[in-house]
């Protein structure tokens, strides 16, 4: 094994709504993702990785402060971390690193930029056709997130540029240490890819969603998404399709995975440089009769995420079934990095489990979202000039006419037992042993009431103990 650095490079590699079954080293033997069972089998894998949030912004926050989105209000896509708050990118940028960034932000907001970024990475896209409904109004695929199949010379291929850009750094002989951060588009909806993507799975072979079950017991965006995004039109054949395009995506993600770890290794710095790969969170593909995320949901298909830390001078470890949370993102950098946290923050360093030391990390994992029925500010509102060929139109819909669908709620999950609490809407309890799919409430059954019970209390003591943060440095009080 290669010594290790005093500061290594760093590589950030994210995709956007990628969930955590959909990776062939998961289990899972439809999928081809050989470059991510690669780095996982050379590094240290966790399988029980879960997010703070399942909304991009909140989520990113929450990886790049170790902050959970409740401690200073990043609950929001238009809530981005400012330059009084703290970031794992200032911390690496301050100690000397260069920060090369390729992808999209829901991030930073412009006045945090400079003092975080060292270049970041501009390509051309025209968002307005990209997010449009390909299909004819009366379509039954017009509102499902799916597009099909993509042109292979497309304009709007953002990944593609990215990478572009990346490998272009890469070849540049680049100023070292550096870390380049990786946050791109794929396999977030609209779920379309080019060929050979498109057709690269069996229709047959892919894993069948799990059912709709009438959606009995569920929140009531369950039954909102499945009808006004015309799911309920969709034949058992059609679900498959979408996660069959959406396995496709994913594998034209590890593909560019793969010619990352090339280009590192042709230039020379792959012994010094270490990966983290993880997603902001997951996306339901057909399961349970919906498709893309929602505000405050939290299904295991949301929530789970893949997670890698790899280093070359760490052996590789078996893949660890401690609970992970996406806040754990900001002390594992800044640990590889060798740089001292100066900030309140909740998460804790995988670098110890990467070096095969036996650590106990927490018992229980947490998950918040939604809204106030207040937060006008916060919901995607669509208006009465709203264009409805939009691909989100419904989504905001949803919200604008039915605040309660993504009121605020919050989860608690343990190994076994999954607690949901929502402010205006159904609680849930699930038995995630003998029912990982989550298909049968049990929040009112009576045998069940000491476990609802314990895990309440367990949420209430999280939100105490996690409330707000306190600063460092004193101010003179005279």
């Amino acid at each position: 094994m290669p010594d290790a650095p005093s500061q290594p490079n760093i590589v950030i590699f994210m995709p956007d709504e990628q969930r955590w079954d959909a990776v062939g080293y998961a289990g899972n033997d439809v999928i081809q993702t050989p470059n991510m069972d690669r780095l996982a089998a050379e590094g240290t894998p966790f399988g029980n990785c879960y997010v703070t949030h399942t909304v991009c912004t909140p989520s990113r926050i929450s990886m790049f402060t170790g902050w959970y989105p409740h401690v200073s209000g990043h609950r929001t896509l238009w809530y981005m971390l400012r330059n009084h708050e703290p970031n794992a990118l200032r911390y690496l940028k301050e100690a000397g690193y260069h920060i090369e960034w390729w992808g999209k932000n829901d991030l930073l907001a412009p006045d945090s930029m400079e003092s975080s970024v060292s270049h970041r990475g501009t390509i051309e896209i025209d968002r307005k056709k990209m997010m449009g409904a390909p299909w004819p109004v009366g379509d039954p695929w017009r509102r499902t997130f799916y597009y099909g199949e993509r042109p292979a010379a497309n304009s709007n291929d953002m990944d593609r540029q990215w990478i572009d850009g990346a490998i272009e750094f890469l070849n540049s002989n680049p100023p070292e240490p550096f870390c380049l951060y990786l946050p791109l588009f794929f396999p977030h909806p609209p779920y379309w890819a080019e060929e050979p993507y498109f057709s690269m799975y069996d229709r047959d072979e892919v894993p069948t969603p799990l059912p709709v079950n009438g959606h009995e017991g569920k929140p009531k965006y369950y039954s909102e998404i499945h009808k006004s995004y015309d799911l309920d039109k969709l034949s058992e054949e059609q679900m498959r399709e979408i996660v069959a395009v959406y396995y496709g995506m994913i594998t034209r993600l590890d593909d560019q995975l793969g010619e990352l770890r090339e280009a590192l290794a042709r230039n020379g710095v792959a012994e010094r440089t270490a990966t983290m790969f993880f997603s902001d969170h997951g996306d339901y593909v057909g399961d349970y009769g919906l498709t893309e995320k929602w505000p405050s949901g939290f299904e295991d298909n949301l929530t789970r995420v893949p997670m890698v830390v790899h280093a070359p001078w760490l052996e590789p470890q078996p893949m660890s079934d401690e609970l992970v949370e996406i806040i754990d993102v900001t002390p594992t950098l800044l640990d590889l990095a060798g740089i001292e946290l100066k900030h309140d923050q909740f998460g804790k360093s995988l670098v110890p489990i990467a070096r095969g030391e036996d650590v106990n990390l927490r018992d229980a994992v947490f998950c918040e979202g939604g809204h106030g029925d207040h937060e006008h500010q916060s919901l995607e509102l669509v208006d009465d000039d709203a264009d409805q060929n939009f691909v989100y139109y419904q989504k905001g819909r949803i919200q604008t006419d039915n605040p309660d669908a993504v009121c605020k709620a919050a989860m608690v999950r343990t190994h076994d037992w999954k607690y949901i609490r929502r402010a205006a809407d159904t609680d849930e309890l699930y038995d995630m042993v003998n029912d990982p799919g989550e298909l049968e409430n049990l929040i009112d059954r009576p045998e069940h009431r000491d476990k609802r019970l314990e895990l309440e209390s367990r949420l209430l003591q999280w939100f105490l103990e996690t409330g707000d943060v306190v600063p460092f440095d004193k101010d003179p009080r005279f």
